[in-house]
């Protein structure tokens, strides 16, 4: 191994002294936690298999962990680098970084990548693409010289792109994010299957904690679970953002905070997940619900407002329930529906599985994903 050091770096990390031909260049969003964390987590791991090395650059060191630890290898962490093409000096020093790469191809892991992934393409003269977890207004996206497409994590997405971002039809290509599903869930602790300490109903809920993910409407059912169930019932809030004070404030005012523990979030949750009883998202608006993916693909049966990307899904009845935005009381029924009906929540969960299984696996993203990659750098070669 050798040690790369550029100026405005926040950490060194160790980088392969030889690559393979094929490589991508991965340009990241801050990895907090979050959907795009794991979209993220998933390519990785995604490239790793396909033997596609996959150096990373993104602007601060990725929160605790949300990469696996054999991937910290390929990520290179630069302060500024969003603005780093106003500064020429730092900006030619990752250009010959990504030359030393053997790069072929830039893929944006988010629409907050499009300027740097766009600046970085021209300077090297190669194709990009860019991942789209959210919903977009007319003018934020363009399609530049090098810009050979771009990937919508759900069909709500697709179309959003089309008719209110204004992108071309045929430059947007679908490929529903998808997750590594465990081949077996990992049994609970004996002492959690035998009813002693700690076996309570469990209610979660992963994500940013910020507005558009309502966790105000959580709470507020989680109010009503409790005053039907009694003080048995535990509920978690995993994630991290600016919203997070305000919302301890409101569980103390609704006098719930022993029953409600806040934690900042990990890209994975396999330990939490193995635990919850229940999982809940009752965001406002949601591209695709990469969260709701992760408790279905362990077995967890899930509650979630009709909005979005997770319309595609979940089909409500059948893998999981959908209430209307912002209806805590409906968000309530359908928890205690499901805390009380042992049967009905096993199927559930086994459906989630299933459709998490068939429809939202990594291999099936990645040959898509790959296939995309191919199609972008023959296009780039015969325009040559």
């Amino acid at each position: 191994m050798v040690w790369v050091e550029y100026p405005d770096v926040d950490r060194r990390v160790p980088v392969a002294d030889s690559l393979p031909k094929n490589s991508v260049l991965l340009v990241s969003e801050p990895i907090m936690p979050g959907g795009i964390a794991v979209y993220t987590r998933s390519i990785m791991e995604g490239l790793t298999q396909s033997n596609i090395a996959h150096p990373l650059l993104t602007s601060t060191v990725p929160a605790l962990e949300m990469l696996a630890e054999n991937e910290l290898e390929h990520v290179q962490v630069v302060n500024g680098l969003f603005w780093s093409f106003w500064r020429p000096f730092i900006f030619r020093r990752l250009v010959a970084w990504a030359r030393e790469r053997e790069v072929n191809l830039i893929h944006g892991l988010s629409a907050l990548t499009a300027p740097v992934c766009s600046r970085l393409a021209t300077a090297l003269n190669l194709p990009y693409v860019i991942t789209v977890h959210h919903f977009q207004k007319k003018g934020v996206l363009a399609v530049e010289k090098q810009c050979k497409g771009f990937i919508a994590v759900s069909d709500p997405l697709r179309e959003n792109m089309v008719n209110d971002a204004g992108l071309p039809k045929e430059m947007i290509h679908l490929i529903p994010a998808g997750i590594r599903v465990p081949a077996e869930l990992r049994a609970r602790p004996a002492a959690y299957q035998q009813g002693i300490h700690g076996s309570i109903p469990l209610v979660a809920s992963f994500g940013k904690l910020i507005s558009r993910k309502d966790y105000t409407t959580f709470l507020k059912a989680a109010r009503l679970i409790i005053d039907r169930l009694g003080n048995d019932v535990s509920f978690v809030i995993s994630g991290e953002g600016p919203d997070e004070s305000p919302l301890r404030k409101l569980s103390r005012e609704l006098k719930i905070d022993k029953q409600v523990t806040f934690c900042h979030g990990t890209a994975s949750h396999e330990e939490l997940l193995r635990d919850t009883d229940v999982y809940v998202q009752c965001s406002k608006v949601e591209g695709f619900g990469t969260m709701v993916l992760q408790a279905m693909a362990h077995g967890v049966p899930v509650v979630a407002t009709s909005t979005g990307g997770i319309l595609s899904l979940i089909k409500d009845g059948d893998s999981g329930f959908l209430v209307p935005v912002g209806d805590a009381e409906a968000l309530a029924a359908r928890v205690l529906n499901l805390l009380t009906d042992a049967e009905l929540s096993h199927r559930f969960g086994e459906a989630a599985r299933q459709v998490a299984l068939t429809e939202y696996n990594l291999d099936a993203m990645m040959a898509s994903t790959i296939a995309l990659y191919n199609e972008a750098m023959a296009e780039t070669i015969a325009s040559v």
